[in-house]
């Protein structure tokens, strides 16, 4: 083996006449891409063929350490939908762009709660070169691609360099527009932010943050290794209390004496304690009722929104999202134009720009069901993480002696696959419930 010391000695001669003292000469780190996990495929518990399906809203990982100029890849997993983007705090992007609020100034109330229409964001579209001041570049359409960072569109990414900087994917769904099948989605963006620590969430679901930390050169950036690992075990964790929370929702549960006499509970979506695991489901599925029974639906997921809409799969229902004409309320048409005309958004009266709203519903809390043919819609209802104010969580329907005995199927029109049935028949021939637990509100 040679002696290093004519190549030791070469070295620290270059490094006299270069005058760089060889004590400060360090590596200089390669700009790396870390991916970030947004949301979780677990394939046997997202089956929206069976009617039930875990949504993970959560990072995996929720914190990582980089260096000024790598990029953060968020890889959105197949079947999902999330706005993302980066802001210097979680409260500072939602401040300034808000998701949605309650449509105070409107006289008009929603149909299916009595209370104000709720209004959409800014935090619903794509924002570049935003500001904790609001201002930047903002998009106009819900459904419309990034504008930078869509790797599947060949998009060069997106910068967030920090400060007061905030900037949006915009709408990010885990599907292959052309063979509308789930697929994973990447959208980067590279961190060109001086040293300290910052936000990345989801702006369309409240619980969803995460948080990069850039660091000096001198100290270790994440591994994609580290991350890897550390997803895995959060995950597992999180499907694991899911499971257990969808099995304590099973039995029917009820208040009232004899059938006909009842109100069952069926819980419109729920999650975890820590929040981060959605169930979109109806629980239970399936309810059998006599003539006389009520169901009260519990929308008891604080940081998700769902509806309620009779009967299922029906093209007469309104879409979960569309527009305010005043009085009436426009759902988008879907798939391509017909008959070569372009849609056009309704105006609310007064106003110069179409205004986004959710569902307002057709029906209000309490209406009685006549036939499994009615169209009977709750209208969108939000969790109270979204901080909205005046909100409700609950929307009822009842049976009397004229409802037709039947199979009554509904839906949450926000989620494919969330539906559930109503079996009404008469008291003697109603099965009973697994369960006679008092309900609580």
């Amino acid at each position: 083996m040679r002696s290093s010391q004519p190549l030791a000695g070469l070295a620290a001669v270059l490094l006299v006449l270069s005058g760089v003292p060889a004590a400060l000469a360090q590596p200089v780190a390669q700009a790396q891409t870390l991916t970030i996990g947004v949301d979780y495929a677990d394939p046997a518990n997202q089956q929206p063929d069976q009617h039930r399906f875990f949504e993970y809203i959560d990072f995996f990982p929720r914190s990582v350490n980089v260096h000024s100029g790598d990029t953060l890849n968020f890889r959105v997993a197949p079947g999902a939908f999330h706005v993302i983007g980066l802001a210097p705090s979680d409260s500072d992007g939602r401040a300034a762009y808000p998701v949605g609020g309650l449509d105070t100034e409107d006289p008009v109330m929603a149909v299916g709660t009595g209370l104000p229409k709720i209004q959409l964001g800014p935090g619903n579209f794509s924002v570049t070169g935003g500001s904790t001041t609001g201002g930047g570049s903002i998009g106009t359409s819900p459904e419309g691609p990034p504008v930078c960072g869509a790797v599947q569109l060949n998009q060069p990414a997106c910068a967030f360099t920090g400060g007061h900087d905030v900037e949006l994917a915009g709408p990010l769904a885990g599907f292959d527009p052309q063979a509308g099948q789930p697929v994973a989605v990447d959208w980067k963006i590279a961190i060109n932010a001086p040293a300290g620590t910052y936000s990345y969430l989801c702006w369309i679901h409240p619980r969803m943050t995460g948080h990069v930390t850039v660091v000096g050169a001198d100290q270790a950036a994440t591994t994609q290794a580290e991350i890897d690992s550390q997803s895995a075990a959060q995950f597992a964790a999180e499907r694991d209390q899911a499971l257990a929370m969808e099995q304590s929702l099973q039995a029917p549960v009820f208040s009232g004496g004899a059938p006909g006499r009842r109100t069952y509970e069926v819980t419109v979506g729920t999650e975890t304690s820590d929040g981060y695991v959605q169930l979109n489901e109806m629980l239970p599925q399936t309810l059998q009722i006599a003539r006389g029974d009520s169901v009260d639906f519990a929308w008891r997921s604080a940081n998700e929104v769902h509806t309620v809409s009779f009967p299922a799969e029906d093209p007469r229902l309104n879409a979960p999202f569309g527009y305010d004409c005043g009085t009436t309320f426009q759902s988008p048409p879907q798939g391509p134009p017909t008959g070569g005309q372009a849609f056009q958004p309704c105006l609310e009266p007064g106003q110069q720009a179409p205004e986004l709203i959710g569902d307002p519903g057709t029906s209000p809390s309490g209406t009685a069901l006549t036939d499994p043919t009615q169209l009977v819609d709750a209208g969108l209802l939000v969790g109270t993480g979204y901080g909205f104010g005046q909100t409700t969580q609950h929307w009822s329907v009842t049976t009397t002696s004229a409802t037709q005995s039947g199979t009554y199927q509904y839906e949450c029109t926000v989620h494919e696959g969330m539906h559930g049935v109503l079996q009404i028949g008469t008291g003697p021939a109603v099965q009973q419930p697994a369960a006679q637990v008092p309900a609580t509100k």
